[in-house]
């Protein structure tokens, strides 16, 4: 069905980014493709090897572009679903580990945190977390703000969040590096507040650093 707009259906922001994936995957590999317009445009004796290497990478290439649209698109679904229905807490931030591993030039770091909720029992996770560096220092604040999945304890830092608690804050009108502005981050620290995640202490006191900075 066509919307008010005139436009068409449009494709879910999970689908896009799988679809995305899959199409980088597939030109990291082009390989594969390579080996076969070279036998077919060619057609030398001797070369059959590059017939069977080129079917033989493509497929390799194709699986694993499958697998990770797959991960991708299951990873944007669930994220999406925290944000609309899970509740929102503060993670203790009880340890911090370099892994020496890095996904896509940002450092894999392996996480102990204590995740409190309205309406959870606390419980703690020992997790490996993509943190980039921009962010690293609210780590060592020691508290981040996160969305719990309530039936089966899934949850999701949220980052921006956790900015408007700690700072530093932009000057006025300007844009965080989360495209928000103060408005915005004071809107989301009195959600924060609100749903129990910030004593009134906490709350009072991020909102003056904000405050004071205008």
């Amino acid at each position: 069905m066509f919307g008010e707009s005139g436009a068409g259906p449009q494709a879910s922001a999970p689908l896009l980014r799988a679809v995305g994936s899959f199409l980088f995957v597939m030109l990291c590999g082009i390989v594969g493709p390579l080996f076969l317009v070279c036998y077919f445009l060619f057609d030398l004796p001797g070369t059959e090897w590059m017939l069977w290497t080129g079917i033989g990478i493509t497929l390799l290439d194709v699986l694993f572009g499958i697998g990770v649209a797959t991960v991708t698109y299951t990873g944007g679904v669930r994220s999406e679903q925290l944000r609309a229905t899970g509740v929102r807490g503060v993670a203790e931030v009880t340890s911090v580990e370099q892994t020496g591993v890095e996904i896509n030039n940002q450092p894999l770091m392996s996480l102990g945190l204590r995740i409190s909720a309205p309406g959870l029992v606390p419980f703690e996770v020992n997790t490996r977390k993509v943190v980039p560096i921009f962010r690293q220092p609210a780590l060592y604040q020691r508290r981040l703000v996160v969305l719990v999945d309530p039936v089966n304890q899934s949850f999701e830092i949220d980052w921006d969040a956790t900015q408007s608690m700690v700072g530093p804050v932009p000057s006025p009108g300007m844009a965080t590096s989360g495209s928000r502005t103060v408005a915005d981050r004071l809107s989301s620290l009195d959600d924060l507040h609100q749903s129990g995640a910030l004593t009134d202490d906490e709350y009072r006191r991020a909102r003056e650093r904000i405050v004071g900075q205008l």
